[in-house]
């Protein structure tokens, strides 16, 4: 099979494979740019609508011809601040289809972090960007969530707590709406943080595989082997000791305050009681690294 030339078509992602299936022994590198096109084609007309005043509710996409030999039909789902999403079915396979309403090309910024975020994001398997009347805007073809389960907001932020501490990443826009399922369906307010003090890039990689550790004790909630992993680090690694500190303050903002009485928040203020403790040991230790630690804390805090 060829390569797609995302460069020339100006795309990212590959088709999911339950489509790669229908293509069968077809050249993929045809078939994928036969599906951009098409997909381009839905994305440019609702922006023609658009243009003429017609509300995105009301915008009628009807395919006029088939893909992959299957066909495709399109329902409107709803539309936020910056785009407008559809099912869109094909054959009888279900997929959510996001047309963006303004020039952005945040889902395609973001798509190379969903390796680092699995089981935090709806997956997006393809995305292309498109001119319209001069300006460039972009769609994505994401897997469609057809429910939405019991407490899909909190197992979400669960996740995403154990992703800021272990892989940097971090969520502009934590709100229950932005999730489904448990993951987050507003993908470009993912993003990877670069804080002076919580940013996991600065540990070296033993460094890291010992704070992965950490928060591998935190979910199974073995809090001794955390306290004695937390006193060899102590000794021998202490700025994994400085970066949990800082990186599991910031990590829990408005979702895991401090008087959150939920499981979760409850288990997290017993961990963050050990790792305060021994920052404690370390400033104690070390009066001028306490001083600039609090120094670039108060900026970090601003």
């Amino acid at each position: 099979m060829k390569k797609f030339n995302r460069a020339v078509h100006k795309s990212m992602g590959q088709l999911p494979p339950i489509l790669r299936q229908l293509i069968g022994d077809a050249d993929i590198a045809i078939a994928t740019a036969e599906f951009n096109e098409y997909m381009t084609e839905l994305a440019t007309e609702f922006h023609t609508q658009l243009s003429m005043d017609i509300a995105p509710a009301d915008i009628e996409l009807k395919p006029s011809k088939k893909l992959f030999g299957q066909t495709v039909s399109l329902d409107y789902i709803a539309s936020g601040s910056v785009g407008s999403v559809y099912k869109m079915t094909i054959g009888s396979h279900a997929f959510a289809f996001k047309i963006n309403r303004r020039p952005t090309t945040g889902e395609l910024a973001v798509m190379p972090l969903q390796k680092r975020a699995r089981g935090l994001v709806n997956k997006i398997h393809f995305g292309s960007v498109f001119e319209y009347n001069g300006r460039r805007f972009s769609w994505v073809l994401s897997d469609y969530i057809s429910q939405d389960h019991k407490n899909s907001f909190e197992s979400a932020m669960e996740k995403l707590y154990f992703a800021y501490i272990t892989k940097g990443l971090s969520i502009t826009d934590a709100h229950p709406n932005n999730f489904k399922n448990g993951k987050l369906i507003d993908v470009p307010s993912l993003g990877m943080r670069n804080g002076a003090i919580d940013d996991i890039a600065n540990l070296s990689r033993t460094e890291q595989k010992l704070v992965q550790r950490l928060a591998y004790y935190i979910k199974t909630d073995d809090i001794k082997n955390f306290e004695k992993l937390v006193a060899s680090s102590l000794k021998q690694h202490s700025p994994v000791v400085n970066y949990m500190f800082y990186a599991m303050k910031f990590a829990k903002g408005a979702t895991f305050a401090v008087g959150k009485t939920d499981a979760f928040s409850t288990k997290l203020r017993r961990y963050e009681a050990v790792i305060n403790s021994a920052k404690q040991q370390i400033t104690q230790t070390n009066p001028v690294l306490s001083a600039i630690a609090h120094k670039i804390s108060g900026t970090h805090d601003k």
